[in-house]
């Protein structure tokens, strides 16, 4: 049985069969535009692929976790990353892999290079287009690597953008299905996108262009050079050009950039015979299909090669108050990933330290109410001004731990598609580092009987012994704790408790050294490189994702500590005016996030007999114990050892809970989550996701929490 079809061949078949991209490329082709020779792996091989392998049932298990429409952006990515890894993981079916080799080998493989892309049912169709959320390969060399960037492709069907597309546009993501382009490599001098009408201006085409190929303009890691034709003439009416240092070159192995020789760097990717090229192309293709076209292109000895071509659509917008769409807008290169990583370390959490250690070292007590209210508002401003930099900033970062997973999973392949993780942990967390401070702190009174008994009895800590000291200096580097804690007195009530456990670290000691030297052992040589900047940037953005947030609870404290003051002021008949400035609404919205999502209300009757709830699997391992829902931050300091710990969420402030820990459930799901992190630093097991998680369990049920598999158990005895 043949499994594939030439472009030449594919007039009798229909869009459902072979996606629009390849029905447009093989339509254009047989027009006699230049379009490079490629064949097509119909939607059958799709599906028989999931059938076969069992693939389809783990996909609508996985999908019926949760409501797609509860799912918070980190929770799609686990759900598109544990799909995509079982893409990878899973072995070919013998009678498909052997048809399509024969295939393989009597075109595609033979050709130097080859392309790879999706060509999935209703993609590129004009009334939608799904340009860019589709993963394709470039540059691959033998049937083997075709095969697997096949799998690739697919598997990026599932993809969290994809997903989300697919929602916006009300289509079901368990009927749609992936054709795929095996097509041969051109490899340009020059790259690019033409716009045969103007996204922004629909009087003009536009065109932008780069050294080399493609792939780095519509990744994002290569700026274009960007110019503007005259519809009627073709005179260039507009030009944008940038400074260019880089190319995308192939290599022996793939691609990767390369510096642009001198002349180059001097002169834009444009020219005056290309320009006339690329505008008498845009007005035969428009020509020819009716309608506005974006185009990719390459520029190869002369000849202008169509690589692809779309409808220009208009992108849909998210429902108000949806912002996952703009969360998988903020993907990134490696390059600007690594440029981001030094602002961050060098620029943004200084500031928010810098910041937060001034309001610290202020004397509100010293203040009159005016100035109080003053210090007050410009405190608020600053913080507002760091939750913005925060959202502009630190959560692109977050897509450091993305591009390092799935580059882990696609070269070692593991069962475990989170096993990624492990290479990333660190002592340098700051949650970490705080709770072994805790643990110092209660270690010295655990050897000291009687200062130990005198707290427990309600006496004051001396003036001037080691742990009076320990505190201060604990306060100072960590004062945003207590924007939980609130005082002193909570806080040695906790060393008290930790005092009376016995020593226990979780934390094994990782060997980090021999998890990484596994890792590169696996990569290709010629690929070491690129792969040690990868899992550098992954280990960045492990760390940041928790510290950020600690920095950010610092300024945050800040803010609390004025507002403690004012209500001070107030409560004592010091002012009455003061509370004109303490508009609840906004109190709410900038102190706690924690305290804005809670509604504890009771548990409805439907879900009183439920023993079983399935979650995202955030931190492997088994575990057992009592309940303690946490929906009050006066009952945190009530926790105690052996407890599984159930919330809403896990701030970064509320971490020094987890070492007690005998698991940790959160309602917010996701990886990438707080509760997560310092569940995988501990080695407890998490499980994330559970909807109304507070309301479904009660203190005190006995509770068994899978977090392999996210299954958590609740035993609720005969009744």
């Amino acid at each position: 049985m043949r499994r594939l079809i030439s472009f030449a061949d594919v007039s009798q078949a229909t869009v459902q069969t072979l996606g629009g991209k390849a029905m447009m490329l093989a339509r254009l082709q047989q027009e006699g535009f230049m379009v490079p020779a490629g064949y097509c792996l119909p939607v059958r091989a799709y599906h028989d692929f999931l059938v076969e392998t069992g693939l389809g049932a783990f996909i609508a298990m996985e999908m019926q976790r949760k409501d797609f429409r509860e799912m918070r952006w980190e929770e799609l990515w686990d759900v598109s990353l544990r799909i995509r890894n079982h893409f990878l993981t899973r072995a070919w079916p013998k009678a498909m892999k052997e048809e399509l080799l024969k295939d393989l080998s009597e075109g595609p493989a033979n050709w130097s290079a080859v392309a790879v892309r999706s060509t999935a049912p209703g993609e590129d169709s004009a009334s939608q287009s799904f340009a860019g959320l589709h993963e394709s390969r470039v540059m691959l060399q033998g049937a083997e690597a075709i095969l697997e960037a096949i799998r690739i492709v697919w598997a990026s069907l599932w993809s969290d953008g994809a997903l989300l597309y697919r929602h916006e546009l009300g289509l079901d993501p368990g009927k749609s299905g992936m054709a795929v382009i095996i097509q041969e490599m051109i490899v340009g001098e020059v790259s690019g996108i033409l716009f045969t009408r103007a996204p922004q201006n629909g009087s003009v085409m536009m065109a932008e262009a780069v050294w080399g190929l493609n792939q780095a303009l519509v990744d994002g890691s290569i700026e274009p050079d960007r110019w503007q034709f005259n519809r009627a003439t073709g005179a260039v009416t507009e030009k944008h050009e940038v400074a260019h240092t880089v190319a995308l070159r192939p290599t022996t192995h793939g691609t990767e950039l390369s510096p642009l020789g001198e002349v180059q760097r001097g002169q834009s990717p444009f020219d005056s015979f290309l320009c006339r090229e690329l505008f008498q192309a845009g007005c035969q293709l428009e020509a020819s299909l009716g309608q506005a076209i974006d185009i990719e292109w390459t520029y190869s000895e002369k000849n202008l090669h169509i690589l692809q071509a779309r409808p220009i659509t208009t992108s849909l917008q998210a429902e108000d108050g949806d912002e996952r769409p703009w969360y998988l807008s903020l993907h990134r290169s490696l390059d600007n990933l690594e440029a981001l990583r030094m602002e961050l370390e060098q620029q943004v959490l200084p500031g928010m330290d810098h910041d937060a250690e001034k309001m610290r070292a202020f004397e509100l007590s010293q203040l009159s109410n005016r100035q109080l209210s003053e210090e007050y508002l410009n405190r608020r401003r600053i913080l507002n001004k760091w939750l913005s930099i925060y959202k502009e900033k630190c959560i692109p970062m977050a897509h450091g731990l993305r591009l390092f997973g799935e580059f882990y999973n696609e070269q070692l392949k593991p069962e475990d598609p989170h096993e990624f993780i492990n290479l990333l942990h660190s002592d340098n967390l700051l949650a970490v580092q705080r709770n072994r401070q805790l643990r110092e702190m209660a270690e010295l009174l655990r050897k000291d009987h009687r200062l130990l008994q005198q707290l427990k009895d309600g006496l004051e800590l001396p003036d001037g012994s080691r742990l009076k000291l320990m505190l201060e200096v604990f306060n100072r580097d960590y004062s945003g704790i207590n924007w939980v804690l609130h005082q002193e007195l909570d806080l040695i009530s906790w060393l008290v408790k930790l005092a009376e456990q016995e020593s226990d670290d979780k934390n094994d000691e990782l060997k980090q050294t021999d998890r990484e030297q596994v890792f590169f052992d696996r990569v290709p040589e010629a690929e070491r490189a690129m792969a040690g900047r990868i899992l550098a940037v992954a280990k960045a953005s492990y760390l940041l994702r928790d510290n950020d947030n600690l920095y950010l609870g610092k300024v945050r404290a800040g803010v609390s500590a004025a507002k403690q003051e004012i209500h001070k002021r107030i409560d004592s008949g010091a002012s009455e005016d003061l509370d004109r400035i303490l508009p609840e609404t906004t109190e709410k919205k900038v102190f706690s996030r924690y305290e804005s999502q809670r509604e504890f209300m009771e548990r409805p009757e439907t879900w009183q007999l439920a023993r079983q709830l399935v979650g995202q699997p955030a931190g492997p391992g088994v575990n057992s114990g009592p309940a303690r829902v946490l929906d009050n931050e006066s009952v945190l300091t009530d926790f105690k050892a052996g407890e599984v710990l159930v919330c809403d969420a896990i701030e970064p402030n509320m971490t020094f809970l987890a070492p007690l820990a005998a698991a940790i459930i959160e309602r917010r799901g996701g990886m990438l989550v707080h509760g997560a992190i310092i569940a995988r630093e501990y080695g407890i097991p998490c499980v994330t996701g559970i909807p109304e998680a507070t309301k479904v369990i009660k203190s005190g049920e006995k509770l068994t929490v899978d977090g392999y598999l996210g299954i958590v158990s609740i035993d609720r005895g005969e009744g």
